[in-house]
């Protein structure tokens, strides 16, 4: 087969409408309608408590009343538990974060390799470079970043080299030449 080549931009996209569609085809229904039906619950259960003290005449304790509001607040406790513990499973199984990578920083940018990948990001698209008790976070936006394990390096001083290298290095391509 022969070598495909595109070329293409990302800046006219709806991001919000793939993220929509991605989110339908890989969270489950309760994390996307949880918080709905436990409100749904909540109102059945007010409604069959007045029910049944209006259909009986039975006089029900004053806490009674109570009693969907806590099973509400249990239910919403629960949903955001089970929703935190599966997305960070789904996050954490992904065979690309499983597999050993090898981090080059070079004067051209951050290369990254392992048997399933091989990436190159060059300086221009790194904003910023943090130290973090995670590793050293190379900002590509505001909220994402690619990461360097703390691990990765041989010690702290290490960690403060690779920082102000990279530092240099975006720096460099910055200023105009």
């Amino acid at each position: 087969m022969a070598d495909l080549s595109f070329t293409g931009t990302v800046s006219g996209l709806n991001h919000a409408r793939i993220c929509g569609r991605l989110r339908k085809r890989h969270q489950p229904w309760l994390m996307r309608w949880g918080v709905l039906a436990c409100l749904g619950v909540y109102i059945v259960l007010m409604f069959l408590l007045v029910l049944v003290a209006n259909l009986t005449a039975l006089r029900l304790p004053d806490w009674s009343s109570y009693l969907p509001l806590l099973v509400l607040f249990a239910a919403l406790v629960w949903l955001s538990l089970w929703r935190r513990r599966h997305v960070w499973d789904s996050v954490r199984d992904a065979p690309i974060r499983s597999a050993p990578q090898q981090f080059d920083l070079t004067p051209e940018g951050l290369h990254i390799r392992s048997d399933l990948i091989d990436s190159l990001i060059r300086w221009p698209a790194v904003l910023d470079v943090i130290e973090d008790p995670e590793g050293l976070l190379l900002l590509t936006g505001q909220m994402e970043y690619i990461v360097i394990p703390t691990q990765a390096f041989a010690d702290p001083d290490a960690l403060h080299e690779a920082k102000s290298a990279c530092e240099g290095w975006i720096k460099a391509t910055r200023t105009p030449t």
